[in-house]
């Protein structure tokens, strides 16, 4: 464990202002059933961001500090004598969202046993990184419920496909979770309604950042002809790239109406109007990705429901609804948040997508304080922040670097020296 000699830093949020924290002394002795993990690698999510530029409504006591962060990988330092199933040396993804069901239970009226997207869009769940303490720190004490082991055999083979990264890769675990969640979704209702298996055909993903990219491949491995459009063009050219080039880049001249799956991953009305507008008469319209503050109200174009809602809910509506030419039959379908029992088929799924995302990682934070993106793009510049105040900073208040990079990781303790992060990916 850390002793007074040791310093770590980890990033705060107290009264809507965000800053890198130095710390230290010693942690508090382990509660039953926590863990301390040593954090390896943490992603910065989309939401992230949007929480704290307040894009994202969230829960929580502004008036106290909090440490901000929901993916993250680390390895095990000590454990409390009453856990199992996990050791110090283990690699291991953070769960962020506490279990209603567990001795963590936040919420009575919930009976879920483990999280899934009906708890978590009901307010059941409490969230590392916005209500509680998350995952941006150099160490942190999490209990041992909300963490997945990495098996050796797959630390082994993402090392292999993705030497650049090694385990920082399962930073991704936790979107991945998410992603995944969305098709067992799916699949539950269209057997439901339609007495049969979601079937493949043509999907279009609208929204092109690194979430884009994980329902890419998903997509993908399901056999869907897959097709990427953005608001910025070279982000869709840079998810097909990331992807293998096994997809297509939507010309938005020609339309290409007639998608069976439209996935919104945009966190705008416009993203489900062009969805609506694109998929075909008895489609999938999905909406992944919450609305932007300012658009919560937004209703679809027959103003029944309410687009948020739906999303938030994990319920699906099937609608006949009069879009911008005539009628059609659309199912609406949404989710937040996971099923924690995909937890190990998200760290599977990572693992063998190693190579596809170690492209779509095209950024590297080297620390918390550091000032400095590391550049992992074939030809790539690296960005400094102007007064040299760190770069994490920059990205959650809301910086724009889309057209520079996509998914970004910050190396906590500065793992850099250990990864070859400056080989051509």
């Amino acid at each position: 464990m850390p002793d007074r000699s040791q310093e770590w830093f980890e990033v705060q949020r107290h009264r809507g202002q965000v800053h890198v924290a130095r710390q230290s002394g010693n942690w508090p002795r382990l509660q039953a059933g926590q863990v301390l993990m040593k954090m390896l690698a943490c992603g910065i999510c989309g939401a992230d961001t949007r929480a704290v530029t307040g894009n994202k409504l969230t829960s929580g006591d502004p008036d106290r500090y909090i440490t901000l962060g929901h993916e993250g990988v680390g390895v095990v330092v000590a454990v409390d004598n009453g856990v199992t199933g996990l050791k110090p040396g283990d690699y291991a993804v953070v769960l962020p969202h506490i279990c209603p069901g567990s001795a963590h239970k936040v919420d009575v009226r919930c009976s879920a046993l483990q999280v899934d997207p009906v708890c978590i869009g009901s307010g059941h769940t409490l969230h590392m990184g916005w209500d509680i303490n998350g995952c941006f720190t150099d160490f942190m004490v999490v209990p041992a419920t909300n963490l997945a082991r990495v098996a050796p055999e797959y630390l082994r083979l993402a090392t292999k496909l993705a030497p650049g990264l090694k385990g920082a890769l399962f930073a991704l675990v936790e979107p991945m979770s998410c992603t995944l969640s969305a098709y067992e979704i799916m699949e539950m209702q269209v057997r439901k309604l339609y007495q049969r298996d979601l079937m493949p055909g043509r999907a279009l993903v609208i929204g092109s950042g690194p979430i884009g990219i994980l329902h890419g491949l998903v997509l993908l491995k399901r056999g869907f002809e897959v097709w990427f459009t953005d608001t910025l063009t070279k982000r869709a050219a840079l998810a097909q790239w990331c992807v293998g080039n096994r997809s297509h880049v939507l010309d938005t001249k020609q339309g290409h109406a007639g998608f069976d799956l439209a996935m919104v991953t945009a966190s705008s009305a416009e993203a489900i109007r062009m969805g609506e507008a694109l998929v075909r008469d008895g489609g999938i319209v999905y909406l992944f990705a919450g609305l932007n503050a300012a658009e919560r109200a937004a209703m679809d174009p027959g103003s029944v429901f309410f687009y948020e809602q739906l999303h938030r809910t994990a319920r699906s509506i099937l609608t006949t609804t009069r879009l911008f030419q005539g009628d059609k039959l659309v199912l609406y379908q949404g989710h937040s948040g996971y099923f924690e029992r995909l937890a190990q088929e998200a760290i599977a799924t990572v693992t063998t997508n190693a190579a596809e995302l170690d492209r779509a990682i095209t950024g590297i934070i080297p620390g918390w304080p550091s000032s400095r993106i590391i550049s992992r793009l074939p030809g790539g510049i690296d960005w400094i922040t102007e007064d040299n105040s760190p770069a994490i900073l920059s990205v959650l208040n809301g910086t724009d670097l889309r057209n520079r990079h996509c998914k970004l990781l910050v190396l906590a303790n500065d793992q850099s020296r250990k990864l070859h992060l400056f080989s051509a990916v």
